[in-house]
């Protein structure tokens, strides 16, 4: 019988994402988030949109039907401009009702049916049981894009390290993290590193894990360092990820 994972962290993502939403004032929600080009709500309806997604694919899978989160990248990005000029209320009660649909989908699934695949946002066959952690990630990095109050020295340690090591994987299959490296602590306090520092021309970043992670995912350049060949550098712009 197959393991059933554990939710907490996306449970708590969950809540703390919508606290922070409700502790915006309306007027608040037009303004920009992290994300550049992206309002807040532009950015909540995003989420609302990810969380939905999820559930029909999970359903799918179950009941064999549609197993995509998205037919295309037009149908996702539609729903989140429509999500987005919802009023504030709606806006944030359809962020809250996704979440919630989502946990009772998940909360349904028999042991076996973990074990099930769906097709992820980027057409990849998954099991549904990854659908925890990658909802996980979500909410906790979009949290931070709000531009309220959480940074990712508030993230849960051990999501913060999943995401710095999911983006040094994109890096990585295409090239990009040639002439990078990086240098923290992982979520147990050991040291991270991330590429090769000895090697000629390679600029290491050091910093916590929460500031590595926010450099490397293009957030900020605060609480980080950069050297190469063991003198200070300027810190370098990190490359996409997505």
């Amino acid at each position: 019988m197959s393991a059933v994972p554990d939710r907490t962290l996306a449970r708590q993502a969950e809540m703390a994402f919508s606290r922070a939403v409700r502790a915006l004032p309306d007027d608040a929600l037009e303004a920009p988030s992290l994300l550049p080009g992206w309002s807040r709500a532009t950015l909540i309806s995003h989420v609302t949109s990810n969380a939905a997604a999820f559930s029909r694919a999970l359903n799918g899978a179950v009941n064999g039907g549609d197993t995509a989160m998205y037919k295309d990248r037009a149908e996702r990005d539609g729903q989140i401009k429509a999500g987005a000029e919802l009023p504030a209320a709606q806006l944030r009660a359809r962020s809250d009702q996704a979440a919630a649909l989502l946990d009772s989908v998940w909360a349904g699934l028999s042991p076996e049916q973990w074990d099930l695949n769906f097709t992820s946002g980027q057409g990849a066959q998954v099991p549904l049981r990854k659908s925890v952690d990658a909802r996980a990630r979500e909410v906790w990095v979009h949290l931070v894009d709000l531009g309220s109050d959480a940074a990712f020295d508030d993230v849960p340690p051990e999501v913060t390290e999943a995401v710095l090591r999911e983006v040094w994987k994109m890096w990585s299959a295409r090239g990009a993290q040639n002439g990078l490296a990086i240098s923290t602590l992982d979520a147990a306090g050991a040291p991270l590193v991330l590429g090769t520092p000895e090697s000629e021309g390679t600029t290491t970043v050091s910093g916590s894990l929460g500031s590595a992670t926010g450099w490397a995912t293009g957030r900020t350049l605060s609480g980080v360092t950069a050297q190469r060949r063991g003198e200070a550098a300027g810190i370098p712009a990190a490359p996409d990820w997505i």
